[in-house]
């Protein structure tokens, strides 16, 4: 009996030995575990203290110096379209060069980084009159064409900008214009004076002397041909000008000046596939 007690008293210290070892074990890598948080927070404040703030990026830097936060854009433009003859004489004998007005407004969306999109509404001229001859034709073939065509459209235009100065930019991007065709154009044979000038025939003249540029119609009834017809043509209508019409800006120039935070002006040039176009506008920000 006094051995089961003595057995009994050794297992129960045994325990109780074990038992605050294992608590004096856990309590002690509380603390350091405790004691190395508390060292890596302190380490991170400090390093939070001395790190300096990160320096702007060019992109934001500019765009806090310029004002240049997102902005929508609205305004005028006016602009010159040139289709030069030497374009023209690449497909044909004869042409005269083309040079009319083109006026609208546009929206334009300009982000932080410079680069906007814009869409227009406009209208641009194509009248013109002159001689028109088709590659390996006659000379006595030369016509009069007399037109006021017009190109009703919408413009679309990508650009990309490079800051010159706080209140100057270079902007450069594509474009294009798609709309319908307005007006009409008509057709007379055409004549020589002894000046190298071509005039507009007022109707067959038989008794000019050679050559005889102001044919007769081969019509039975002497009137004129149709403009689908071989012969001599006086003021008819051309039916073949396509309802449509495409101009492109390839590449779209522009030097944009910001006088003032709302205001912007620009020096516009582009150059499509047949026309050269230089012009002016305007734009006013309708936030920011």
């Amino acid at each position: 009996m006094r051995r089961v007690l003595w057995l009994s008293t050794v297992v129960a210290c045994s325990l109780v030995s074990v038992s605050s070892f294992a608590q004096d074990e856990d309590e002690t890598s509380a603390a350091e575990e405790g004691l190395d948080q508390g060292e890596g927070e302190a380490s991170d404040a400090a390093d939070a203290e001395a790190e300096p703030e990160p320096e702007a990026k060019p992109a934001e830097a500019a765009a806090a110096a310029s004002g240049a936060a997102p902005t929508w854009w609205v305004g005028p433009y006016i602009e010159g379209v040139l289709v030069p003859a030497f374009m023209l004489e690449l497909f044909l004998d004869a042409s005269p060069s083309v040079f009319n007005a083109s006026f609208g407004a546009t929206i334009t969306h300009r982000n932080a980084e410079g680069f906007s999109w814009v869409l227009g509404l406009g209208y641009a001229g194509y009248a013109f009159e002159g001689p028109f001859r088709a590659t390996g034709d006659p000379e006595l073939d030369t016509e009069w064409v007399d037109s006021n065509l017009g190109l009703l459209h919408v413009r679309g235009m990508l650009l990309w900008s490079a800051n010159i100065s706080r209140t100057l930019a270079f902007e450069y991007g594509v474009g294009l214009e798609f709309g319908v065709v307005l007006g009409s154009m008509y057709r007379s044979e055409a004549y020589k004076d002894s000046n190298g000038e071509y005039h507009p025939c007022p109707g067959p003249m038989p008794t000019m002397p050679p050559p005889v540029y102001c044919e007769a119609p081969t019509t039975l009834d002497g009137s004129s041909n149709a403009y689908d017809e071989e012969g001599a043509h006086y003021n008819v209508k051309e039916e073949r000008v396509p309802p449509v019409g495409v101009a492109l800006m390839v590449p779209a120039l522009a030097l944009r000046y910001t006088p003032i935070e709302k205001l912007a002006i620009k020096l516009e040039a582009s150059y499509g596939i047949f026309q050269f176009t230089f012009g002016l506008s305007a734009a006013y920000a309708l936030d920011g």
